[in-house]
Order: C-alpha cells, then sequence, then structure tokens
C-alpha cells in the first residue's frame, strides 16, 4: 500500500494578497477588506486593459504600492514597508541629508530676508548711540591701560635709582608697552584692508580632503579645521577677525568695511560658521558622483560615505547644536588672538 506524502494545501488562499488559511470565516472577512477590494479592481483594470491603460490610473495604481525611498524596493503592505525602514540605512541618511537641505534652504532665506528690510530712524539711533557708547568703552579701557604702564614705569624708575640696573628696567619698559598696543590704531590703520566677513567666507573653496576628513574628526572639529586653515592662509593683518583678549572671548569682525566689536551673542561669527558648513554639506554630492560605489552597503566606500554623512551635520537635538557652535568658536576665537608683540 502506498503512502501519500504529498503536503496538505490549505483550503482557503487569495493569491492577490498572498494570504492563505484554514478558517473560512477569517477568509471572508478578508475579502471585505479594503486592502483586497483595491488590490482587486487594479489587478482586473491591468488585466482587462493592458493597451489602454492612462497615466493617471498608473499613478493610481503605483500609489497603493509600498515602496522605500532610498533603495527602492517594494511591499504589498505598509506594516512590511514600517519595519524595512527602521532596518533601511539609506533611509536614514537620506533623512539627514534632506534635513541638512531644508537647513541650507532656511539660513538662505533668512540671509536675504535680512538685506530686504531696511532699518528705521528709530533703529539707526539706537545702533549709533550703541556704537558711541562702545567707543566710550574702548577709550575708557586705553585710558587705563595708560595710566598703569605709567605707574609701571614710575616703580621701575624708583627701583632704577636704588639698584643702578639701568639695562634691565629698558628691557622691563619695552615688554610692558607691547603689553598695552594701541588696539583702536592697529584696526583702523594696520588692518585697514581687511577681508569683511561675508568676502572671507565666499573666498573660501571647500577641498575634497576637507570633506573627507569629517570621516575621521566629529562635527566641531571637522568646521573648526576649514575656518582656521583658511584663516591661516590670508596675512594678519587682512584677516576679518581679532580677538584682543581671549580670557573674555573679546573678538572685533570687519563688517561693511568697518571694525565692529562682536555681540555677547557673537551673531556675525555664528553666521560666518553656519555658511562654511553648508558649503561643505554641498560638496557631499560632488562626492557621491567621483565614488558612485559608496552607497552599495556592502562596499567600504558606503561605510566611509555614512561617516562623512553623519559628522557632516550640526547635530541631532538643539543641544547639541549649541554645544558644537559653543566648540567651534572657542576654536576660532584661540586661532585669531592678536600677538601684541609681533604687531606693534
Amino acid at each position: 500500500m502506498l503512502t501519500d506524502f504529498s503536503p496538505k494545501l490549505p483550503k482557503y488562499s487569495c493569491e492577490t494578497c498572498n494570504i492563505i488559511t484554514d478558517n473560512k470565516k477569517d477568509f471572508k472577512k478578508h475579502l471585505l477588506t479594503a486592502k483586497h477590494k483595491k488590490i482587486s479592481t487594479f489587478n482586473k483594470i491591468l488585466t482587462d486593459n493592458p493597451k489602454f491603460l492612462t497615466e493617471t490610473s498608473q499613478n493610481v495604481i503605483d500609489s497603493t504600492l509600498f515602496q522605500c525611498k532610498s533603495c527602492s524596493k517594494i511591499y504589498k503592505s505598509r506594516v512590511g514597508l514600517w519595519y524595512h525602514n527602521k532596518k533601511c540605512q539609506n533611509s536614514n541618511i537620506q533623512e539627514k541629508i534632506e534635513i541638512a537641505e531644508k537647513q541650507i534652504e532656511e539660513d538662505f532665506k533668512e540671509e536675504h530676508t535680512s538685506y530686504k528690510s531696511l532699518p528705521t530712524n528709530n533703529e539707526i539711533i539706537e545702533i549709533l548711540k550703541v556704537q558711541m557708547q562702545e567707543n566710550q568703552e574702548l577709550r575708557r579701557f586705553m585710558m587705563e591701560q595708560q595710566k598703569q604702564m605709567m605707574e609701571q614705569q614710575k616703580q621701575m624708575m624708583e627701583f632704577a635709582s636704588k639698584s643702578n640696573v639701568t639695562n634691565t628696567i629698558n628691557s622691563n619698559m619695552n615688554c610692558n608697552n607691547n603689553n598695552t598696543f594701541n588696539l583702536q590704531f592697529f584696526l583702523n590703520e594696520k588692518c585697514k584692508d581687511a577681508l569683511n566677513i561675508n568676502e572671507f567666507v565666499d573666498s573660501i573653496k571647500i577641498q575634497m580632503s576637507d570633506l573627507e576628513n569629517f570621516a575621521h574628526v566629529d562635527y566641531p572639529d571637522g568646521v573648526s579645521k576649514i575656518f582656521v586653515k583658511n584663516l591661516s592662509n590670508v596675512d594678519t593683518y587682512l584677516r576679518p577677525i581679532h580677538c584682543s583678549d581671549l580670557k573674555r572671548e573679546v573678538l572685533y569682525i570687519k563688517n561693511n568695511d568697518e571694525w565692529i566689536k562682536e555681540t555677547d551673542d557673537k551673531l556675525l561669527l555664528k553666521n560666518a560658521i553656519k555658511k562654511i558648513a553648508n558649503k561643505n554639506i554641498r560638496q557631499i554630492n560632488e562626492w557621491v558622483k567621483e565614488h558612485p560605489g559608496c552607497q552599495d552597503p556592502r562596499t567600504k566606500q558606503n561605510v566611509k560615505y555614512n561617516k562623512i554623512v553623519m559628522n557632516s551635520m550640526s547635530g541631532g537635538t538643539v543641544e547639541e547644536q549649541q554645544e558644537n557652535m559653543e566648540q567651534i568658536m572657542k576654536n576660532v576665537t584661540k586661532a585669531v588672538v592678536i600677538d601684541k608683540c609681533a604687531v606693534k
């Protein structure tokens, strides 16, 4: 007697939706679902009218498919696509690039909107008051420095009369003079031909090596190196930014052909940093063109590509973005401290 080992087939199956069941009640419920009705309707359209399918109908049919925007894989249900997106690496990268592009667009709109709005008379008066107050503070600072220098010279002269060490005194006096140099003269005379901050940022050309460096360093270090490297390539007297007091982080920035003491919010410096970071992000597409295999998750180039994209972003949260910005500003400030002995 022969034994039948053929697999037992389920009683009810829906080939349209790829569903099988032994329960007649569940099968009837499935036939009444919106998903089954939609797929059955469109399959009938494709079968009955393959040559006369309009573009509009094709778009409707395509809209019922669940397709991953990053890797183009198609799923029959929204749940299947949702599980796939959690694991799809390219999906996370694409989302971050879209966020970065949106940030660039917002910064561009904000920048150009600010140029269109002209200040009112009251605003101009307030600006003049602030500038006058800053000039008064600068004069008071210089007078205090001059007074301290005179007191030091007096003490040193008294010491010289007692110890007869004139040569040593002259050397110390020269050192003190270097520490109390004329800041206003340095900015308005020595640095009168300096670049405006916007001119400096516009002149920066991001190299592929700058972008690839983000595969090895984080966002603050990467942006800081680009900023500081380009500052170093400019002569000291042509730089658009100088720090007169590192401890208090006092910065002077040239904007619209005049030297301005940076505010506590450091808006000019922050704006320059954002523009440089955005320039770096725009280079990603060019890098992808030169490395077409980088989007294949099986390659080493894909690992490098992911690191570059992740480290080129300013941060995943507002707190992280603020911390990164503070770190970059500190790095730039250290690089532009005035060497008072060298520039005197």
